[in-house]
Parts: structure tokens; sequence; C-alpha cells
């Protein structure tokens, strides 16, 4: 077994080599390491070359700045292993038998899609935070897909970020799975297509990718904009269809509702905090009639809030509460950031 570790690589000189020396380093050693240089202006893309020279896993490549879709999509056509996975290029595994217990468990119960927790890193006081602990491999792997899927959402887990998930590389290519580019919320869209797709999933308990938290690279530190909430309705859009057109049904059709059901109340909360979810907009008007299937798939514990609060306000009103908690929750991470 091979697994090809992505690394979309955009003037981030200060973090990568420590990226990809959690990589290198490890126990597993049937690994490659494809670092994307996304048109970087700074030392990242000749640091790249010097990885790349210092072992022959590492592969560079070098391409016109296009965003991180562009650059993933790069990386997965290159891709060489059986598996493969992603990792941002300023975070980093967190000890060096990772990919060795990735490795058996997909040996011991090979899946499609294997999920997994990660840690939360705190680069300014230099320490790891690693999430409650899980228990939940056996079960999940007693479970059909849907009912797999729907497990882990309950349990809280369901992450859309691509790196909490190693793919099989067939199931990538052979239904034609791509980033979409010049978008936000690409992750969401990804991973979607990945679980619809899937035909069995896993999850590991072990919470290994550790996601750097205060360097101000995160996507999530960016203000929300118009065309932002817009592009996470064309992903719920394209994902609620996807459903009927796949012609899936019972709790594989209701697992892909409630993966879309958390995305859509953030849009409900993004969308109302920018004065954007109106009776007279028709994008407001298309997620409305959304709500009584994605609400009803309500296995998140926020999501069963929501729609609980939908039974009683309506779809307007619950998206104007959701707008006041999305604006009290951005005021609470300014106050934490001054």
């Amino acid at each position: 077994m091979k697994i090809s570790v992505i690394i979309p690589v955009y003037n981030s000189q200060d973090y990568l080599r420590e990226c990809v020396r959690s990589i290198t380093s490890q126990t597993f050693r049937n690994v490659e390491v494809l670092l994307v240089d996304d048109g970087s202006t700074d030392g990242s893309g000749a640091l790249c070359d010097a990885l790349a020279a210092e072992d022959q896993r590492v592969v560079a490549i070098h391409k016109p700045n296009g965003g991180t879709s562009s650059a993933r999509n790069t990386g997965v056509e290159r891709a060489t292993g059986d598996y493969l996975t992603f990792c941002d290029n300023d975070e980093f595994l967190r000890d060096n038998r990772c990919l060795e217990r990735v490795a058996q468990s997909l040996s011991s119960r090979p899946v499609d899609v294997l999920m997994h927790d990660n840690c939360m890193y705190d680069d300014p006081k230099g320490t790891i935070i690693s999430p409650k602990e899980t228990n939940l491999a056996d079960k999940v792997a007693s479970l059909s897909k849907g009912d797999a899927i729907l497990e882990v959402i309950s349990q809280g887990l369901m992450a859309r970020a691509v790196w909490n998930k190693v793919v099989r590389t067939g199931l990538v290519r052979e239904n034609g799975i791509v980033f979409p580019e010049g978008m936000r919320n690409e992750d969401t869209d990804w991973s979607a297509s990945v679980l619809e797709h899937s035909q069995s999933v896993g999850w590991l308990d072990d919470p290994y990718y550790c996601y750097r938290k205060g360097t101000g690279y995160a996507q999530t530190s960016k203000p929300i904009t118009r065309s932002m909430t817009d592009d996470l309705a064309m992903v719920i859009e394209r994902h609620a269809a996807a459903i009927d057109q796949m012609g899936l049904s019972g709790t594989e059709a209701r697992s892909i509702r409630a993966y879309l059901a958390y995305p859509f109340i953030v849009w409900m909360g993004q969308a109302a905090s920018l004065g954007e979810c109106r009776k007279d907009d028709r994008t407001s008007l298309e997620m409305c009639g959304h709500a009584p299937q994605l609400l009803a798939a309500d296995n998140d514990a926020a999501v069963c809030l929501a729609s609980r609060a939908y039974r009683v306000f309506g779809f307007w009103g619950t998206a104007r509460l959701l707008g006041v908690a999305f604006r009290l929750m951005q005021a609470s991470k300014l106050r934490h950031q001054s």
C-alpha cells in the first residue's frame, strides 16, 4: 500500500520544512509527498526543491498561482498512491507512527474513505490540544455506509475539511471528483462528492493531524462576504440535487442530507448576518425550499437546535436568530484575538 500526501504550497517557508518532515519521518515508509508550489513569491518554491533533493519520496511541482483548489487538483493528478490525503502547508502530523496506524486500519478493514479527528496546535503557546478520545472504529465498521456516516455526524465528528480523510485514489479518479476552482467552501464540496460516490467508510480513533491555530493563515479568519455565502449555497444546491440524480435512498440519502445540514445552517447564519437572507433574494428562496428536508436530517446537535427553532419560527425567523448568533460568535473571536 502506498499513501500520497498532497500539500498545496503558497508563501509558507516558515512552516513548510516542519510540515514535510512530520511526514517523511513516519515509520510507514511507502509514502509520497507532493509539494505543489502554487506560484509562491517568497522562498517556498526553492524550499520545495531543496526538500525534494533531500528525499526521493518528495516531489516538487511548480505552477502559476491558481488557488488552493487548483493546487490540490494538480496534486491529485500526479498522485501514484493507492490512497491519498491532504495536509496544509503550515500543519503537521503529531508523531512518527501516524501513517503506520492508517495503513494498519486500511489493511485490516479496507474502505473507500477513512475518516479521523484532529488535534489543535496552539501556535503562540506551542502546545497540542487533543480532542476528546473516541472509540468508534469497531462500531462504524459494523454499519452500512449511510448508517456509518450518520453515526459520525451524531457524535459531532464529521469534518468538512479534506485533511480529516484518507481516500482511495481510484474512487476520486473513477468518478472525476475535483475541487471547484475560483470559489470558497471547496472542502465541503469535495468531501460531499467523495461520500456520495463511496461504497464504504471507516473511522480511525486517532486524531493525528495537527491543525495550527493562531497564525492568521486560516481561511476562517477572513471576513464573510456575499460571494462566500453564494459559494456555500451553490455547494448545498449541487449536492442536494445529487441525492436524486444518483438515486440515493434510505439512510444513504439521509446521511448526505445530514452532511449538508450543518453547512446549511452556517449559510443561514452568515447570510442573515450580512442582511442577505431576504424574501426578495433568489438564493434565499432556493435555500428556503431546502429547509424542510435538510433540517429534518438533524443528527448533528447544532442542526437539532436549528430544527427546533424552525418548527417554531419558520425559515426566516430561524435565519434571523442564527444571524444574531453568528455576529455574537464573531465578536467573541475578535475579543479573544485582541
